[in-house]
């Protein structure tokens, strides 16, 4: 059970991080977001916090300069979701920031994953 656990708490932690940056990325080209995405977005934000908090927990160990990349990270990330939920038509500069933002945390995320192995 708990093998099953972990792996469906990264697959939503990944999968919501492509619904929230994707969707960030899309309506910054598109020009607007539509009324009918805030809810996707807001589920996808749950979807980062809850598997994000159980990934940390059940992590067994951490090596040097892990938590100050994750909290970079983190930062980073919050300041996404904020953008994308808090967007204002005619504000799309703060989607290009989220969609930015988002390049920036994968490749955080694939160098933490690259020390902890």
């Amino acid at each position: 059970m708990d093998a099953t656990l972990h792996i469906a708490m990264r697959w939503l932690h990944i999968f919501s991080a492509i619904v929230l940056v994707g969707g960030a990325f899309y309506c910054w080209i598109a020009g607007e977001m539509s009324l009918r995405f805030k809810p996707m977005v807001y589920t996808a934000i749950g979807g980062i916090l809850v598997s994000g908090f159980y990934n940390f927990m059940s992590k067994p160990s951490f090596p040097p300069h892990y938590h100050m990349w994750f909290g970079i990270k983190v930062l980073l990330a919050l300041d996404v979701m904020a953008a994308v939920a808090l967007y204002k038509k005619g504000k799309e500069k703060a989607l290009a920031r989220a969609a930015i933002s988002g390049g920036v945390i994968v490749a955080i995320a694939g160098y933490l994953r690259w020390i902890s192995q």
